[in-house]
């Protein structure tokens, strides 16, 4: 079973390595991992908008953040720590951003690394590339 419920300021280790174990990966491929910048822009950043927990079976399983704008809802962040990868999980959490979406009648948009495999999840829940940056690809739905 798949819950959300809000972080606190309890869960900064948590979400720091949901954030670090997840991202390393593209950040690396994109810019190179410098594990001090990575840890100081993460605290610099922390609580400026609301993370929830992703918990699955009663398990801290990953993260989400997205905000309600007047035109969109953007999906911020989603992040499963890797032994909850590849099981559904994030399909379920971002599905239900976009029945949010929906309901509002607005799209969904996101940022994702060029360099980041869950790309492919977004093509395949219907997700296309609008804009692209350097290093990201801006996508809606």
């Amino acid at each position: 079973m798949i819950e959300l419920r809000a972080a606190g300021e309890s869960d900064r280790e948590l979400l720091w390595l949901i954030q670090s174990t997840s991202m390393r990966p593209a950040v690396e491929a994109t810019w190179g991992w410098d594990e001090s910048f990575q840890r100081s822009y993460f605290d610099e950043h922390y609580g400026a908008v609301p993370f929830q927990i992703v918990r699955v079976n009663g398990h801290d399983a990953g993260m989400l953040c997205w905000e309600v704008g007047p035109d969109h809802v953007f999906l911020r962040n989603v992040a499963l720590l890797p032994e909850f990868q590849g099981h559904g999980i994030g399909t379920e959490v971002i599905r239900a951003v976009m029945t949010e979406a929906a309901d509002r009648g607005v799209p969904v948009r996101l940022q994702v690394l060029k360099a980041n495999r869950a790309q492919h999840l977004y093509e395949r829940l219907g997700f296309h590339t609008y804009a692209e940056t350097p290093t990201h690809f801006q996508m809606t739905r």
